[in-house]
């Protein structure tokens, strides 16, 4: 939300009707994410001269944090159902948009590459039992849907045959719904089992 020329993170209570700050740096905030059990919410800022990842307890009891920090933009885009693994885009002046998963449990923290090829990947999700991920890539020359394996990246699927753009899982895992280039609603059936996706 963008009140007196700045953009922050705010909090709604549907129950009540009201909404709070969550973040009041001077710097740019935006694109909160909430984890999946509701107890964080990453989001990011430009209060280090890049926008970067930050995280902070969704009840306000603690300052935030920075989560991860490079010399490129980095966007939250989706968490793991269980809590793992946090999906982000992130701009490189050679490969363009493209998308890494950060650890969120474990000793090791190292982000690692989703995909990065020559062309833009970009507004991922995890599939709901995080096995699977579909994300937008124009490769074939217009934005595409395409699904693969997580996090081993083996095999890539193509879901959409005449361009589309913010994939979304159903709840269920049994369908990618994307929106067409004229904005059209558009829903992919899927079945998977082990390495087999169709």
């Amino acid at each position: 939300r963008t009140t007196r020329g700045n953009r922050h993170v705010w909090i709604m209570d549907l129950a009540r009707e009201s909404v709070t700050p969550f973040t009041f740096d001077q710097a740019v905030d935006g694109f909160p994410l909430w984890s999946p059990d509701g107890t964080r919410i990453v989001f990011e800022s430009n209060r280090n001269g890049t926008f970067d990842l930050w995280i902070r307890p969704s009840s306000g009891s603690s300052a935030e944090r920075l989560l991860h920090e490079a010399g490129d933009t980095e966007w939250p885009l989706h968490w793991t159902k269980d809590g793992r693994f946090l999906l982000y885009q992130t701009t490189d002046l050679k490969t363009k948009w493209d998308l890494w998963a950060l650890p969120m449990t474990g000793s090791d923290r190292t982000p690692f590459v989703v995909a990065n090829s020559p062309f833009v990947e970009r507004m991922g999700q995890f599939s709901p039992d995080g096995r699977w991920l579909a994300y937008e890539t124009n490769e074939s020359g217009r934005p595409e849907i395409m699904a693969q394996a997580f996090p081993k990246g083996s095999g890539r699927f193509p879901v959409s045959t005449a361009g589309g753009t913010a994939p979304r899982w159903r709840a269920d895992g049994k369908e990618i719904l994307f929106l067409a280039p004229d904005g059209t609603a558009m829903a992919g059936p899927i079945t998977s089992a082990g390495s087999a996706f169709e």
